[in-house]
């Protein structure tokens, strides 16, 4: 387990008080009060559900030492057993990742951050590295009239190999999305880019964007079949979850974007919340060899500095 330090134990009162007087936990999924919420209180309870999915294998110049494991997408715990949700493509370029060339593990994780935790006179933020158990993904689709969204919607689930963090609850009622309604995304655009800009790792927590539903697909009807933000997607944001501003419920997934523009396609939540019924279909998780986060953060050493098994190799000549 990696912790990022900060300046003092002041650092985490804020956090605190939103997590303990605002939010509880029934059945895994958070509830809230209907009051409205700051955008930062609402982005302290959503970050700690949003996962970062990375590679163990980071190519560096010979005899230099990756600084951070590759970042290839984002997604949302949508259940406590450690079901996250992201895009099938996103799933596909993990499968794709080769395994270790000594060990043959595989190379993709999961990236989960913990609640800040105090350390002496300071403050640290625990990350850790989480292996996959599975994936699913959407492979067929079907409607009982016209479907003006994707053909196959971007959409898949991974179940991680930890249990016990909190899933954003879906804001799936009809008349939720409409045009003009800010919204707001938590993930990692540009990948590992802006966590070591300076040479260093010098931030952990997903970044947080602002924007307005742009338009819904095809015309305002109770449940659109997809919707447009004036939000950049950028390579690493897919599978960030798109969330109200005055309250951490979560209106849709980002999916797609028009490149060099702000326009980005999501995923409403009314489709995420039918497919993640489809991938359960009534069976029981075996979660024997699951531990909760709760006890990896309890179990795992600390250190200052990212350490995980990597290799160096040389680009081959062409």
């Amino acid at each position: 387990m990696v912790r990022l330090i900060a300046e003092s134990e002041e650092d985490l009162a804020p956090l605190r008080q939103v997590d303990d007087a605002r939010a509880t936990r029934t059945s895994g999924i958070r509830q809230f009060p209907e009051v409205p919420f700051t955008l930062s209180d609402t982005f302290d309870i959503v970050r700690p559900s949003v996962v970062a999915f990375a590679s163990r294998l980071v190519q560096t110049p010979v005899g230099g030492k990756p600084l951070f494991p590759a970042i290839i997408g984002t997604g949302f715990v949508v259940d406590s057993d450690g079901i996250v949700v992201t895009n099938r493509h996103v799933i596909e370029a993990l499968e794709k990742l080769p395994p270790h060339p000594i060990s043959g593990v595989r190379s993709a994780i999961a990236l989960v951050w913990s609640e800040p935790e105090a350390v002496g006179e300071g403050v640290a933020l625990p990350i850790l590295m989480v292996e996959i158990k599975g994936y699913s993904s959407i492979t067929s689709f079907r409607t009982n009239g016209p479907f003006y969204g994707e053909d196959l919607p971007d959409l898949g689930f991974v179940q991680l190999k930890v249990r016990g963090i909190p899933a954003l609850p879906l804001a799936a009622e009809p008349n939720t999305l409409r045009q003009g309604l800010e919204v707001a995304t938590a993930g990692f655009p540009l990948g590992t880019d802006p966590l070591v800009a300076y040479g260093k790792v010098s931030q952990l927590t997903p970044l947080l964007r602002r924007g307005i539903v742009s338009s819904v697909l095809p015309f305002p009807a109770p449940q659109p079949h997809g919707f447009t933000m004036d939000i950049m997607s950028q390579g690493g944001a897919s599978g960030s979850p798109v969330f109200l501003v005055n309250t951490p419920k979560v209106v849709g997934i980002v999916h797609a974007g028009f490149d060099n523009t702000n326009l980005t396609f999501a995923i409403p939540s009314a489709l995420l919340r039918d497919a993640l019924s489809a991938c359960r279909n009534g069976a029981s998780l075996d979660l024997s060899d699951v531990p909760t986060l709760e006890s990896l953060v309890a179990q795992s050493p600390r250190s200052d500095e990212l350490r995980w098994d990597s290799f160096m190799f040389e680009k081959p000549k062409v």
